[in-house]
């Protein structure tokens, strides 16, 4: 096939790669590599409208799915979007197949490195390795030497970030043994990027991801010691405050695995158990993303709170599988790289097949001479890696002089590695335009039998400038989908393959951690406290704007009791008097509304809302989580962040809208297990809350005159239109209280809640054995019953002769009765010991 110029094309033209570097995709200014060639044509028949056109709306996709680097924390540390190109890397089959021999040679050697310096330490008495570098290193935890793991499999996950040298060739920059990331986005990547081009992905013969993912399962189903055929794997995260929960979350979605934090497990008689709603379950097998030594508390001196104390124990008497084993993490850093062609010959008695950059260890007197003197040339790094927690120090690193730098080293010589400054290869990036960035690979390997598989893919990480990778990506990178292509056509591998083993039909599952249901259930309260507060401003800005402004004297009073009553507002705008000293609530109260900092402000619930629908991002739909970041996104003020009264009303009302559609997808799609019981749980304790609060502030003491103040509260309690269809215009109190709390035909009533509650607590998972009622069954038939033996006609009639005490008594005891209700719930469900009978059961192993 003759190669045409790169000009002909309406996509990648005016592109010109950086000079002294290797260039992906040109061989010169103009001409293509070969084996991109087939995609290049593709393209130019797309054509650059349909390109355009199709990148935006791929954007709008991972917008909408909200696809995030960083935790989201707080509302001051919000997730960075992870930046996706359009356009993929392509890697030819030839090239692929010599990286991955050189890959799964490089993670044969680390798996028997690790396995000596945990054992035998041959590599230390023969000189190999100096034993001041492995006794020094904070990630050699002495607990764990002289253990052996199944198989004696020391290293089931891989991973080399690679870089292209100016000649062509690859080079591997650092190892990743500890727990290595990436696999969620390279997964996501490919995603969005194969549907975006599906017809160029087909004809480019694009390998599948999927095969890797298969053996990665495989590898885990056989770390089980026990239930092999269908193990309980759990995928262990540091949860929301790291920055790649979004990556766990997603993963443990794709593989089918629970997603747990350390909390969310513990050791009883050297088993792993998952705390659930049903008790302590067993656990079979433990996929860790954390670090070895915040893994155990108990043995191995973690301070961090992520851990499950006993874990080293249970691991060593063989009652849970663990990938990657504790201890993995010690030969990911950067003084390991300068043994490794010593290590390979020692080990395999090969060359490496891909070198390392040249790296020195300055715990040694030749290194350190070396680093010293060439300090303009080299790159200064701790020399012991502290995954995710030195960040700083190497920004702090990167910004000394070489004066500083040089007495640093000096002071501490062991405690500093150096590397050789790499300038990785150029691709094109697409930003309407074409530019260059800079190239860096992520590779992954899992151990498969004897030997590893590598992933036909990789994720490529692109930055504008030559730091390193581990400073790049702390100030922003890009990405871009790794193509690898086939020698022919590729056959379609999915992970949802059939299984030769039949499984048992279930309808529900108790295998809910109970941290999952304690989030799910603030979900639902945090919901329904959005929808009763917006709907409140809504009715309040409405009347303080327009014609109704001047005649709604009555209401607004009202109104502003209730935002007061809920912390919208400052509590005296609530009293009449102190109205008048106070700046106007027409200026105040928008700004109050959308301001982040109050903790009781809209905005921060739905801040609140976001954190918790993150943090169980793994237990809903994807267009549940769609709804929740439309409301993260569309809740702001309005130009200028300057919020009017304007604002608000029409923020409320898309926001009344998109609650709704929540609500509405929680019932139609939501399956009936604990985790939808949970969810309904709260939201039916906050919206009883709220229905008493409303009745309260409004009707005790009654207002003088009645018709509009009782329309208001229809309005804001959603009944409106219903009390319309029965009684027309005839406004009356014993009618408006009815269908606010004892009509059983209102979703908006307060008896319609209290009849879900009973019937959400009657279904959560109890001992059979246990004779009578629960706290929580007696606490939810009290409340029901209290309702439904009232007498609403008679209250109206003692309420309108100014009697309010039995209304204001019944409110005052519904209000005590539903935290009293959620506490028992809490106490119940959401902390978990092992049952006594369970504990009886487990014999040690």
């Amino acid at each position: 096939m003759s190669l045409s110029p790169l000009s002909v094309n309406r996509v990648i033209e005016n592109y010109t790669p950086p000079s002294g570097v290797y260039d992906e995709f040109l061989e010169d200014e103009r001409r293509p590599r070969p084996h991109t060639q087939r995609f290049l044509e593709a393209i130019d028949k797309i054509g650059r409208d349909e390109f355009v056109h199709r990148w935006q709306q791929a954007r709008r996709t991972m917008q909408a799915n909200d696809f995030a680097y960083s935790g989201y924390v707080t509302p001051e540390d919000t997730p960075r979007p992870w930046e996706l190109d359009a356009i993929p890397l392509l890697l030819s089959p030839p090239e692929w197949k010599r990286v991955s021999a050189a890959l799964e040679q490089r993670a044969r050697l680390l798996n028997l490195t690790l396995r000596d310096l945990f054992g035998e330490q041959s590599l230390l008495k023969n000189g190999v390795l100096p034993p001041e570098l492995v006794f020094a290193h904070p990630g050699f935890l002495r607990p764990l030497h002289g253990q052996s793991p199944p198989q004696d499999c020391y290293l089931h996950f891989y991973a080399a970030d690679l870089a292209r040298a100016p000649d062509g060739d690859w080079w591997v920059l650092a190892d990743r043994t500890e727990a290595p990331s990436g696999l969620g986005y390279a997964l996501e990547n490919r995603v969005v990027t194969s549907r975006m081009l599906p017809d160029v992905f087909r004809k480019c013969q694009v390998e599948r991801l999927a095969p890797f993912f298969i053996a990665a399962n495989e590898t885990l189903r056989s770390l089980a010691p026990r239930h092999r055929e269908n193990p309980r794997v759990v995928l262990l995260s540091h949860g929301p405050t790291s920055p790649n929960f979004f990556e766990d979350a997603y993963l443990a979605r794709y593989l089918g695995y629970t997603l747990v934090e350390g909390g969310d497990l513990a050791v009883r008689q050297n088993q792993v158990m998952l705390k659930t709603l049903g008790g302590l379950l067993p656990v079979d097998v433990i996929l860790r993303r954390q670090n070895s030594s915040d893994c155990d508390p108990l043995e191995l001196g973690s301070k961090s709170g992520l851990g499950v104390a006993g874990l080293t124990q249970a691991v060593r008497c063989g009652n849970v599988g663990l990938a990657n084993p504790l201890g993995s993490g010690l030969i990911e850093s950067v003084a390991f790289m300068a043994f490794m062609p010593r290590l390979c010959q020692s080990l395999l008695g090969e060359e490496l097949l891909m070198p390392g950059v040249a790296s020195w260890w300055c715990g040694q007197p030749q290194g350190l001479a070396h680093v010293l003197k060439n300090l303009d040339q080299l790159i200064v790094q701790p020399a012991f890696r502290d995954r995710g927690k030195d960040g700083p120090t190497r920004e702090l690193l990167a910004s000394m002089s070489k004066d500083q730098l040089a007495e640093a080293i000096q002071a501490a010589p062991h405690k500093f590695a150096a590397q050789e400054r790499v300038v990785r290869s150029s691709v094109p990036i697409w930003n309407q335009q074409l530019r260059p960035a800079h190239l860096a690979l992520r590779a992954y390997a899992v151990a498969a039998g004897d030997s590893y598989s590598i992933m036909h893919g990789a994720l490529a990480r692109t930055s504008q400038s030559l730091d390193p990778l581990e400073i790049s990506i702390r100030r922003g990178e890009g990405s871009k989908d790794a193509w690898v292509l086939a020698e022919g056509p590729v056959e379609h591998v999915t992970l949802l393959a059939e299984q030769e083993h039949a499984i048992t039909l279930r309808r529900s599952s108790s295998e809910l951690p109970s941290r999952a249901a304690d989030n799910i259930f603030w979900l639902g309260r945090q919901m329904e406290r959005a929808e009763a507060v917006a709907r409140l401003l809504r009715s309040t800005a409405s009347r303080l704007t327009g014609e109704t402004r001047s005649t709604s004297d009555l209401e607004v009073p009202m109104l502003l009791r209730c935002l007061a009553d809920l912390g919208q507002i400052e509590p005296g705008y609530a009293i009449s008097d102190m109205r008048g000293q106070l700046p106007a609530i027409e200026q105040v109260l928008p700004a109050a509304v959308f301001d982040a900092t109050q903790p009781a402000s809209l905005r921060a619930i739905l801040d609140e809302l976001f954190r918790l629908g993150s943090i169980v991002r793994d237990r809903i739909s994807l267009d549940t989580w769609r709804i929740i970041h439309v409301i993260d996104e569309g809740f702001r003020p309005g130009f200028g962040g300057v919020a009017t009264l304007m604002d608000l009303l029409a923020t409320t009302d898309e926001l009344i809208t998109e609650l709704a559609a929540f609500s509405g997808i929680i019932v139609e799609s939501m399956t009936r297990t604990q985790a939808y019981r949970f969810m309904e749980l709260g939201r039916r304790i906050e919206r009883s809350l709220q229905i008493i609060g409303l009745v309260k502030n409004c009707f005790i003491p009654l207002p003088e005159t009645l018709g509009p103040v009782f329309e208001t509260v229809l309005e804001v309690a959603d009944s409106l239109m219903t009390y319309r269809s029965r009684y027309l215009a005839n406004m009356q109190l014993s009618a408006v209280l009815d269908l606010l709390l004892t009509d059983e035909t209102n979703p908006r009533s307060l008896v319609f809640q209290l009849v879900q509650l009973a019937e959400h607590v009657e279904q959560l998972p109890r001992q059979e054995t246990q004779p009578g009622y629960t706290t929580e069954q007696r606490v939810a038939m009290s409340l029901l019953n209290s309702v439904r033996l009232l007498e609403i006609q008679k209250v109206a009639e003692t309420h309108s002769l100014g009697d309010y005490e039995p209304l204001e008594r019944l409110a005052e005891n519904w209000e005590s009765q539903l935290p009293k209700l959620s506490e028992a719930i809490s106490h119940r469900y959401l902390v978990h010991s092992a049952p006594s009978h369970q504990l009886a059961d487990m014999s040690p192993q």
